[in-house]
């Protein structure tokens, strides 16, 4: 790195400048957060990290050359004026200035303790022009407490408990509080060392650009490259800087108020679910560039797009986390339908959700979305559909909310066909434990519904087999069920299975009935939380019939819960003989000729004729980068053969696509 001298490199617009620390933080420079920004969200670890490396670079001389590097910061600033707003490098600034503030204040020699108080607050000069200031403003929101405990003299002498805090204040009381602690530790000589190795041996890069356009391209370049900003640090950067300054600071305030009560990762899903509401189809770009370019609102009026969009948007995402609430508004039976629905293992239902709490009013319509939506939701999550058929079918539910004049009405929405319904039930009757993320969630929600609503569930609740998965010959199970086949057919299934709420313990898995169930399955008063397994205690014996008795009980409550009609099962044979429909939950593979087919066939309204459909394949699939041969076109009418059940060269898996007109080649999906 070389020594103090000044590196400058001129790029256009873009200024770069090797500066030590106690150059930035001179007079030279008048740091300031702009409202756009994100909390300050450093932790204990990296305050740590900070620490550490200093000492060790002091420390280490030869390894080091006497020397520490602190990367790059980015500001949008004029060379002849000191103001600077900070793009990135707050986290580093504000870490600095607390480290160097308690270092400030453990100082004994009262004339050094003065003086270093200049590296976190400019004295007024009217000879050179300065007025008086911090050199690091913070946001808004958390200004007066940096300046009252960190920047004024002796401020980290006195501060507050960081478990009474919340945010971006109990960070940086955390992190001064660790620095007190360490660096009370050390004698006055090293601490003055450290002091003097950071003011001048420690070096950032400062770039400067003049104006926010530019300074915003360098954030979406390092954003790039792995700098820990969100894609909703972007948005809010490009939102704020098309509001203007009058309007900046509310915007931003209002902002932080939704980031808050959600967190920043739930924030980012949520534009992820309104990126979804709007564009409806497989997100096929990042969200800070499909954002705006799908939802046109956001390129609108700033204040328009936060009071009718945003807020309301949010709103309804956090009534679906406040339980308590959701009850009170639409009963228990939607309030057990969105408990429920958190349990799958995707969120390919929430923009419907979102969309229905924000576009219906009636509460009982509302009601009853919520848990038609579980059922469906459910019927895809029990099947393992794809992603691809999990968001088409979702879109369609939103294009029943709120229509989209150029596409056509859905066939399907949230009303299950009775083949969809025979697949959902003959899920739930097969080998259930083999699911494994299907299956707790499943047994959860029938245990619910087998309640009288008390019942309550938390992450310690596990899964155990009453018939052992191992049973042992000579066995009191063995004699139960001597049959090999007739247990491997029943050990996963329904009637089976039960909850508890303790670890699983596998030398009781294979204790006898009577045993097992008063010693493993029941708690000190002999009873069980839940119903599903307080059935079992209640059970003389444990025998095939009983399990077959047990099995149609079950599913009969999962029938009535999720309104399946189950005696479909009675006609498994007319529906395993049937070839799947597309309109049925097929599993196709994304990126392959049937899946580009099918779509493009959708995208032109689920009808087309041969021309139509090849110039739509050829779109979808050089939008998707993906080969396109010479001979696309006979390949796409080889699909559409082998998966039409009218065609010769069917192949009997699925019946996806009708030749309505074979004299003049038009193409419906089935």
């Amino acid at each position: 790195m070389g020594e103090a001298d000044k590196v400058s490199v001129q790029l256009g617009l873009i200024e770069a400048h090797e500066q030590t620390i106690g150059k930035i933080f001179s007079d030279s420079y008048g740091f300031e957060i702009p409202p756009y920004q994100r909390p300050y969200a450093w932790e204990e670890e990296q305050a740590t990290e900070l620490l550490t490396d200093l000492l060790e670079a002091m420390d280490n001389t030869e390894i080091s050359g006497g020397v520490y590097f602190l990367g790059s910061v980015v500001l949008i600033k004029s060379p002849a004026d000191p103001k600077s707003l900070v793009v990135d490098g707050q986290q580093r600034l504000t870490t600095l200035t607390i480290l160097i503030s308690v270092l400030r204040d453990l100082t004994l020699n009262e004339e050094v303790r003065i003086n270093r108080r200049s590296f976190v607050f400019q004295r007024a000069n009217p000879d050179s022009g300065t007025v008086d200031r911090y050199r690091l403003l913070l946001r808004s929101q958390d200004r007066a407490f940096f300046s009252k405990f960190i920047q004024i003299p002796d401020a980290t002498s006195e501060l507050p408990d960081p478990t009474k805090l919340q945010g971006s204040q109990q960070r940086i009381a955390e992190n001064a509080s660790y620095f007190r602690r360490q660096l009370m530790k050390m004698e006055e000589e090293r601490r003055n060392k450290l002091v003097a190795f950071i003011i001048q041996r420690c070096y950032v890069v400062a770039v400067a650009v003049p104006t926010p356009e530019s300074a915003r391209r360098i954030f979406r370049v390092l954003n790039a490259r792995g700098l820990d900003l969100t894609a909703t640090d972007i948005l809010k950067a490009d939102l704020l800087d098309r509001a203007g300054h009058t309007r900046e600071l509310d915007l931003a305030s209002r902002w932080e108020a939704i980031e808050q009560r959600l967190g920043r990762d739930k924030m980012v899903e949520l534009f992820g679910h309104i990126r979804m509401i709007f564009e409806r189809d497989k997100p096929r770009v990042a969200l800070e560039d499909g954002f705006p370019t799908y939802v046109k609102p956001f390129k609108g009026d700033a204040d328009l797009f936060m009071t009718d969009f945003l807020e309301p948007l949010a709103e309804a995402y956090s009534l679906l986390s406040n339980r308590q609430l959701l009850r009170n508004r639409f009963g228990l039976d939607a309030y057990r339908a969105v408990q429920s629905l958190d349990r799958v293992d995707n969120k390919d239902w929430v923009p419907a959700a979102i969309l229905c709490l924000w576009k219906m009013q009636d509460g009982g319509l509302i009601a009853k979305f919520l848990i038609d939506l579980e059922r469906l939701t459910y019927l895809l999550f029990c099947i393992r559909a794809e992603v691809n058929v999990r968001i088409s079918r979702n879109v369609d539910v939103m294009d029943i909310i709120d229509p989209r004049p150029e596409k056509p009405v859905p066939m399907f929405g949230l009303d299950l066909s009775e083949a969809e319904q025979f697949q959902f039930l003959d899920a739930l009757s097969g080998p259930l434990y083999t699911k494994t993320r299907v299956c707790k969630p499943v047994l959860l929600r029938l245990d619910e519904a087998l309640s009288s609503g008390g019942a309550t569930y938390d992450d310690i609740v596990s899964i155990e087999h009453v018939l052992p998965q191992t049973v042992n010959e000579g066995s009191d199970w063995a004699q139960l069920f001597p049959v090999e086949q007739e247990r491997k057919e029943w050990t996963h299934r329904l009637a089976n299975l039960v909850l508890l709420t303790r670890r699983l313990n596998t030398k009781a898995s294979n204790w006898d009935f009577d045993r097992k169930k008063t010693q493993y399955f029941a708690s000190e008063d002999g009873s069980s939380p839940f119903p599903l397994t307080q059935a079992v205690l209640q059970t003389p014996t444990w025998n095939l019939q009983f399990l077959k008795d047990r099995q149609r009980t079950l599913i009969q409550a999962l029938g009535k819960l999720w309104k399946l009609e189950v005696s479909l099962l009675d006609r498994a044979d007319d529906f395993r003989s049937k070839p799947l429909s597309a309109t049925k939950l097929v599993e196709i593979e994304e990126g392959t000729w049937l899946s580009d087919t099918l779509r493009a066939l959708k995208e032109l309204g689920g009808k087309a004729f041969l021309p139509d459909l090849y110039v739509k394949v050829e779109q979808v699939r050089l939008d998707a980068k993906r080969s396109l041969p010479a001979n696309y076109q006979a390949i796409v009418r080889k699909i559409l053969e082998e998966n039409s059940e009218d065609s010769d060269a069917h192949r009997k898996r699925h019946s996806l696509f009708r030749n309505a007109d074979k004299g003049k080649g038009l193409w419906i999906v089935a």
